[in-house]
């Protein structure tokens, strides 16, 4: 049944679609009759079927593309003020797709759309849809009730702390359970699907629970007044009318992460296909100045701490190429040497080597302007890795984080990101870090593309 609901709120837009036309084709063949009102004998109306068939199909995708736009499709929690959103949007559909029936006789539609099929159309999409959900709501509701999902609430021992208890004790669905802070380091919250501290904790033990909570399923929030947690990301949402902060590991979540993985699928494609040319005479001049093989493997830890196989295009000779299938103990010999010499330029977790002796003649260029790392793109479309995201790290780096800088692992690596085109290879690890949490904080899908456009002007500028 879990699965089933999640299933649902995931072909929901395309349900309602559905439906849409659906009640379109009803209102379209009822506007046909000539004897709707008794006793009146109505004119066969001229109506194009394939013009108004065009316009059904162009009207329900607006509507559900409002729906999206207004976030009416959340996949993991109840709408706060259904109905006053759903009317807004039902209002601008109506707008909208009447703007398009008058205008579009000079472009698409000459025959001209039925004003009794606009009309009578909206209203039942309306009602049929607003039922249907509360149907389904309502349904839904009653299955979390008896599901094993349960709900904690932390609470300190405040006159406030009892008040919004009291307020919010009857504002989840699921089961909840109650329990002061200092009971909290016994309890295991990854076997509960939401946490919810009431009231001001210690810094220390938010930063605890935030870190319990990162990498399973469980949602942490926090109601207090004026205090939170500034370095990561929140999302304000009302329980039961008092305002909580979810903190999240970025704003990549649920549909979001869907539109992100469908950018990267659609542009991964397009770039193999446009590098295609590029790719095949970078392997034929590592085949002519070295020996096989053409590409570098390596471990590189991934999202939610896993590890993925990371490709590029081998830019040393092999025998200096650190990895078990490369240079072996020699390798990893010259590289300590070189990382414990002054030919390290930048320490700490990211070492950087000026004139690196291990790479070959014809990379210096190609490898300055990034083209060993055209192979990602194959990565990018498996989907272990993202066109835009933080710097994949080395397991051994990855060990020298920081608590703070592990949230880097929240999303997934890329090929290009927001440190790249600021800082390129001129930045320490802290800064480079601050930057993508920046991105992870604010990613959206023009960012995204402002991202990827600057990343071409900076490589072409060979900096």
């Amino acid at each position: 049944m879990k699965k089933l609901n999640v299933w649902y709120r995931l072909l929901r837009p395309l349900i309602h679609w559905i439906i849409i036309l659906v009640i379109f084709s009803i209102v379209y063949k009822i506007r046909l009759f000539t004897d709707l009102i008794p006793g009146v004998q109505l004119q066969i109306p001229l109506i194009n079927y394939r013009e108004t068939m065009i316009y059904s199909w162009i009207a329900a995708g607006i509507f559900i593309g409002l729906w999206i736009i207004k976030n009416l499709y959340e996949l993991h929690k109840p709408i706060q003020k259904y109905f006053q959103t759903f009317t807004k949007v039902w209002l601008y559909w109506i707008i909208t797709i009447t703007f398009i029936a008058y205008f579009g006789q000079w472009f698409i539609f000459y025959f001209g759309i039925s004003r009794f099929i606009i009309l009578v159309w909206s209203s039942f999409v309306f009602f049929v849809l607003f039922f249907f959900d509360q149907i389904r709501n309502y349904i839904e509701s009653k299955f979390h009730q008896k599901s094993d999902r349960k709900i904690i609430i932390v609470w300190s021992d405040t006159l406030w702390s009892y008040k919004a208890i009291e307020h919010i004790k009857n504002g989840f669905a699921y089961k909840t359970e109650f329990i002061r802070v200092k009971d909290l380091p016994d309890i295991d919250l990854a076997n509960y699907f939401m946490v919810v501290a009431v009231w001001s904790f210690e810094k220390e033990l938010l930063q605890d629970v935030f870190e319990k909570t990162r990498f399973t399923y469980t949602r942490f929030y926090h109601i207090s007044e004026g205090f939170f947690l500034e370095d990561v990301v929140y999302a304000p949402e009302a329980i039961n009318n008092i305002i909580a902060l979810e903190y999240k590991n970025s704003t990549l979540d649920w549909w979001s992460l869907i539109w992100k993985r469908l950018f990267d699928i659609f542009a991964s494609v397009i770039l193999i296909i446009l590098f295609f040319p590029i790719m095949l005479v970078i392997w034929i001049a590592i085949k002519t100045n070295s020996k096989w093989p053409i590409f570098f493997l390596q471990k590189r830890v991934g999202k939610d701490n896993k590890l993925f196989t990371f490709i590029k295009f081998r830019s040393m000779f092999t025998h200096l190429s650190t990895g078990g299938k490369y240079g072996w103990a020699e390798a990893e010999k010259l590289y300590k040497q070189l990382i414990a010499s002054d030919a390290n330029i930048r320490g700490n977790i990211l070492p950087k080597i000026k004139n690196d002796p291990r790479v070959t003649k014809v990379w210096r260029f190609l490898r300055k302007t990034s083209l060993d790392e055209l192979p990602q793109l194959f990565c990018v479309l498996i989907g272990t890795m993202s066109l835009v995201g933080p710097r994949p790290h080395l397991p051994g780096e990855v060990e020298k984080y920081e608590i703070w800088q592990k949230r880097l692992l929240s999303i997934k690596p890329w090929i290009t990101g927001y440190a790249q085109v600021f800082g390129r290879d001129n930045l320490d690890f802290q800064d480079e870090a601050k930057l993508d949490l920046y991105y992870i904080q604010n990613r959206s899908l023009f960012m995204d593309l402002y991202i990827l456009f600057a990343t071409f002007g900076v490589v072409f500028k060979g900096k």
